[in-house]
């Protein structure tokens, strides 16, 4: 009996002719994210902070790192922390030194912030997950997804070419007061796109959000959030009728 090959695209068509084939759905690991996004959404100050590290070069002293801490919902930068390392000791000066700046202008943090975090080997190690353990709720991006830590991101770049491309530090006492300098500058002179007022005005400073209580419209990135929750709630109600039938 002969013997032949049978192609993609023919099976394709056979399938498409019989009426087999199924569209593709989201992976529910995808779904699940999505839903945990959804819960993590800020919806005032101190509900949500992102922590990551960046490089910064000062001439004659090498390489060093800038342990940033920023509040999601007002863009608000807590900490810039200038370490020679980006170990889990240092990331943990950072987030004292945030803690010290959200206590000073709000007092006594009542409820516990998601901390948001990649997967750096300072994020997993064991002084740091000890260190944030009672005060907040660590989150860890997934793995290969940078884009989950796009405020830090952006804000990195945006740091570099604002304040770290336009000088050239004497030394690191140098460069540590000049980013706390841009840091309050960051915060109190400078509007942020993203910071909208509800009444559709000009866009306000992150100091106009957390420090004055300013309540700014819902970026775009919460509607696909919200999108996706439902998306994900009738995924789960289609399976649960699957199984009764």
């Amino acid at each position: 009996m002969p013997s032949f090959v049978v192609g993609k695209k023919m099976v394709y068509r056979i399938f498409k002719l019989l009426g087999l084939l199924q569209k593709p759905r989201p992976r529910a690991a995808e779904l699940y994210q999505a839903a945990k996004l959804f819960e993590l959404l800020p919806r005032r100050p101190n509900d949500l902070w992102q922590t990551d590290v960046t490089y910064i070069h000062i001439p004659g002293h090498g390489w060093w790192y800038a342990v940033t801490v920023i509040d999601y919902y007002s863009r608000y930068l807590l900490a810039c922390h200038l370490t020679t390392s980006y170990s889990a000791s240092e990331c943990n000066k950072g987030i004292e030194k945030a803690i010290a700046e959200a206590e000073r202008i709000h007092g006594k943090m009542d409820r516990r912030p998601f901390l948001v975090t990649d997967n750096g080997s300072s994020f997993l190690a064991k002084k740091f997950q000890e260190f944030i353990c009672d005060d907040f709720q660590h989150v860890r991006i997934q793995h290969r997804t940078p884009t989950q830590l796009g405020l830090l991101e952006r804000f990195h770049k945006t740091l570099k070419n604002e304040e770290v491309y336009w000088q050239l530090y004497d030394n690191p006492a140098h460069c540590r007061e000049s980013l706390e300098k841009y840091r309050i500058t960051y915060n109190t002179i400078r509007p942020h796109w993203a910071l909208k007022p509800e009444d559709d005005g000009d866009h306000l400073t992150p100091e106009d959000v957390y420090v004055k209580g300013a309540v700014v419209t819902i970026p775009k990135w919460q509607h696909w959030a919200k999108a996706a929750k439902k998306k994900l709630d009738q995924m789960m109600e289609e399976d649960a009728l699957g199984e009764a039938a």
